[in-house]
């Protein structure tokens, strides 16, 4: 045996010793060589070197460019001599290193702030000193001085709550108890804390640092705001369509035959495989082929039973709550076997008792049963060989947007629908570059490989519904085309639950009835299905069991509401820790309001609340347990993001609600009725809108009745409840025609206006010309209040003959629609259908078929069918019944 394989035996890196070596000298040649080019402002560390073990504040670059910058030694890889920096450590570590060295970021700071070098030990992370005293836990979760002092010893750990009479019991002196997210146990010596709950002042900022659904759902909306953001800036003119042609070109590939669509659509959707494990494997490749899972936990670690846990009854309560939900859906829970998320899960002293949620699991764990949102403790009994991997969240954000910056350099026809995952409209992008879907799909996914280092899939297919199941066919790392000779066959053994929309209960249902194929279910009729599922429902089913989609892709996104929740954690004893509690919510609702730049005026208070049944210690550690959900709204007369107005409404509702605070599981408020910052109405201002935005003052007053003060139908909610035969008229309503002296009556002046708007002129006919002055005057039109309400009254004071010509001179215009100008007239539509003008809207809408039919372009057929949608559905509210057309 050589003398390497004497120093690197039975190690697992018998190969990599000589390099590993090497690599270590380098980088610390690297560092010496950048801190002699450094402008050395002291020599407060000479003499030390350090060692960063995981994530600080501030962060490993910037303490690794201090140190050289004030005389110190920055060791990438840990050797003895070093002091270790590190904010918090997770059990595994703690357990296996020697706590008198590890030292928070905050010594290195504060000694460059005094100009001096502080003493270390006054910045231990873990104190050591064998002089203090044994913990003394109280019950209540209020928490002396000193404890507070020393809560920052550690913030990544959860502490067990326990009282005096068992520790005592359980544990020598100067010990406690640690209980990590996975529910593991650590004996930790001489060191003091307390139970991190909601009470503590950074329990917010550290529970969404960490929660994956707030990351997953803030990176959807995020990349939904982008894909608008982009529309609005873009001219829509793709330079890269060049490249992508002759890289298609020079693929080598070759589509043997012409592919057909329904509907000569082609739709794409385009899905990242297993993200999050994609994303982790990066830095994990040795894990490459094996069952993987990205999980807080660590699994496979047994737990220590806590006090007032009786996870039996919680679960059976849950899979009463379940057998409800059938009940009540008319099945009958004798004949059909109830699964639960909680089945197969163990108590806390079994290894299979881990209540820890996967987010993301790989094809060869799928392989073994595990999926998406199983607890750990249930997979491990499914696949024991189970490995896990952290988050990645900078990880996550970064192959998002090479995603979307990918598909976005060749189109903006994009549909977002999450990080990972959107629709794209392909049918011009692939008429233009002269190619196929199935060379496009290829290069594209060729492309997405290189920039992100994961694989994805994509389907395509007629419609949005035929492209996802598509995708579905083509995981993973592939690519389905569902053309048009398929849909029958491949429709047929589709599976009802793939269908999106049809969840646990209604395939249940479904299959009570005998169907669990889209096959079996095109045997019933419409009436059939809609008298067993509802009106609705039955009638999207219909459809989709078919393989159709009569919902077109929707580009521009409006937010309907801003939230913050948090449902883990929440312990408080008394009243005034709630209400500090909705203040830092509050806080938190505000800073998304801003982010999103809007302001709302509905506010709910959602609570959690302990069912009276449910233990009082829940089953999953600090988690909420079984509860009972409470909301109370309040509506506001003018909408705000301000935190104090929020704060004061939510404590006024809680007041109310008069709850226990003890009882207390889970705390959210949500903001709806969203209105967008005028800075944001600007920015996305359609032909129609600039036109009644320049339309001046005078003018408005000469033709009262087109300010009116009753709000626009929105076309995203419905338009009355089904229960009432139609809305109530506004009492500021006029009825009949607009008075004959009004200086818009006739179309030659509306449309006359309209083509001589100056914001209209300027971008129909020269977008350069006077730019800078039509600037300053739609600023200035937008400052004026009175011009504002008449934008937001839109075309509601217009009769149908002046809005038919401005359509027309809209359609004349060669712009293209815009999704606020769209909604403006679904809105005018619908408002005719509250006041029962039922024959001019029909002449309206036929008009505007014929106009848009003309046109023959591929978005303007999507707004027909988009309006046509909207009008039929306040038809169904109002009369209960559609519009007739004939073809």
């Amino acid at each position: 045996m050589s003398r390497q394989d004497e120093k690197f035996s039975d190690n697992g890196f018998e190969a990599w010793g000589g390099y590993m070596q090497a690599k270590i000298s380098k980088l610390e040649e690297q560092f010496s060589s950048k801190a002699s080019k450094e402008n050395q402002v002291s020599n407060i560390f000479k003499g030390i070197s350090i060692f960063v073990n995981g994530y600080t504040v501030p962060t490993a670059d910037e303490l690794k460019d201090l140190m050289a910058q004030h005389g110190g030694v920055y060791h990438t890889y840990q050797r003895h001599e070093d002091i270790v920096i590190a904010s918090n450590l997770p059990d595994t570590k703690v357990k296996n290193m020697t706590l008198t060295n590890i030292v928070k970021p905050e010594w290195i700071t504060e000694s460059i702030a005094s100009n001096r070098l502080l003493d270390y030990k006054d910045f231990l992370l873990y104190s050591n000193k064998h002089s203090q005293p044994k913990l003394k836990f109280q019950k209540s979760t209020r928490m002396s001085n000193d404890t507070k002092k020393k809560e920052e010893l550690l913030t990544d750990s959860w502490v067990k709550p326990m009282n005096n009479l068992d520790i005592e019991r359980s544990l020598p002196d100067s010990s406690y108890v640690i209980v990590d997210s996975t529910n593991s146990l650590i004996d930790i010596k001489n060191t003091d804390t307390s139970t991190k709950t909601a009470v503590d002042p950074n329990f917010i900022s550290e529970f969404y640092s960490n929660s994956r659904l707030h990351h997953i759902s803030q990176l959807g909306a995020c990349f939904k705001q982008y894909i608008n953001d982009l529309r609005e800036e873009s001219n829509y003119i793709f330079t890269a369509h060049i490249n992508l042609r002759d890289r298609i070109k020079s693929y080598n590939c070759h589509s043997s035959f012409s592919m057909n669509f329904e509907y000569n659509k082609v739709i794409m959707h385009i899905d990242m495989d297993c993200f999050f494990v994609s994303v982790g494997l990066r830095k994990h490749p040795e894990l490459k082929g094996k069952p993987v899972a990205v999980t807080h936990s660590k699994g496979g670690q047994s737990q220590t039973k806590r006090s007032g846990v009786n996870r039996s009854v919680e679960f059976e309560l849950y899979r009463q709550k379940q057998a409800g939900k059938l009940t009540k859906a008319g099945l009958d829970v004798n004949n059909i076997e109830i699964s639960t998320r909680i089945d197969n899960i163990g108590d806390e002293g079994n290894k299979f008792g881990s209540m820890s949620e996967i987010a993301s699991c790989s094809y060869e764990a799928r392989a073994k049963g595990i999926c998406n949102g199983m607890f750990m403790g249930a997979a491990l009994r499914l696949c024991p060989e189970l490995q896990t991997i952290p988050y990645d969240f900078d990880g996550y954000k970064e192959v998002a947007y090479t995603l979307y910056n990918t598909i976005a350099q060749y189109t903006l026809d994009i549909e977002a629908v999450s990080c990972d995952e959107m629709y794209v409209h392909c049918t011009d992008l692939l008429t233009n570059l002269d190619v196929s879907p199935e060379d496009f799909a290829t290069v594209l996914r060729e492309e997405i490989r290189e920039k992100t280092g994961c694989p994805c899939s994509t389907g395509f297919g007629g419609n949005r519904l035929q492209a996802r199941l598509a995708t579905k066919q083509a995981k993973p790392n592939g690519q389905f085309f569902l053309t048009a000779n398929l849909i029958e066959d491949f429709m047929f053994d589709i599976n009802l639950k793939d269908l999106p929309g049809v969840g646990r209960q209604t395939s249940q249902k479904l299959e009570s009835l005998g169907h669990q194929t889209c096959g079996s279910l095109q045997s019933l009729t419409l009436a059939s299905l809609q008298q067993h599922l509802g009106n609705k429902t039955g009638a999207q089913l219909f459809d989709q069991c078919r393989g159709r989609d009569r919902n077109p892709l929707t580009y521009h996104t409006v937010r309907k509401s801003v939230s913050a929740e948090v449902n883990y954690g929440i312990r408080f004893e008394t009243n005034d820790q709630c209400y500090h509690f909705l203040n830092q919510l509050s806080i938190e609702v505000q800073s998304r309001m801003q982010q999103f730049k809007v302001k709302g005026k509905c506010i709910t208070l959602k609570l959690m609340v302990r069912a009276e049944e449910a233990p009082v210690e829940t089953a999953k550690f600090l988690g909420h347990g079984f509860c009972d959900v409470i909301n109370k709204s309040v509506t506001l007369l003018e909408a705000t993001n301000d935190s104090q107005i929020i704060l004061q409404e939510v404590i006024s509702l809680c007041k109310k609600l008069n709850i226990d605070p003890k009882e207390m599981r889970g705390i959210g408020i949500q903001v709806t009725k969203l209105e967008q910052l005028n800075d944001k109405l600007q920015k996305s201002k359609g032909a129609i809108s600039k036109f009644l935005t320049n339309v001046t003052k005078d003018e408005r007053k000469d033709k009262p009745n087109l300010c009116m003060k009753n709000e626009p139908v929105s076309p995203k909610r419905p338009l009355a409840s089904p229960r009432r035969k139609s809305p109530s008229r506004s009492p500021n309503k006029r009825k009949g025609r607009p008075p004959k002296n009004s200086k818009l009556s006739t179309s030659k002046t509306l449309m006359d206006k309209f083509l001589q708007c100056p914001a209209i002129k300027n971008e129909f006919k020269s977008p350069i010309k006077n730019k800078s002055k039509d600037i300053e005057e739609t600023k200035k039109n937008i400052e004026n209040i009175e011009t504002e309400r008449i934008v937001k009254s839109g075309l509601l004071g217009f009769s149908w003959k002046e809005v038919r010509e401005l359509l027309r001179a809209w359609f004349d215009s060669g712009q293209p629609p815009k999704q606020c100008d769209v909604d403006m007239i679904i809105s005018y539509m619908e408002n005719m259908i509250c006041n029962r003008n039922i024959d001019k809207l029909y002449i309206l809408l036929n008009f505007f078929r014929r106009r848009i039919q003309e046109i023959n372009n591929e978005i303007w057929n999507e707004v027909l069918n988009y309006v046509l949608e909207q009008v039929q559905s306040a038809m169904l509210v109002v009369y209960n019944k559609r519009l007739y057309f004939e073809d």
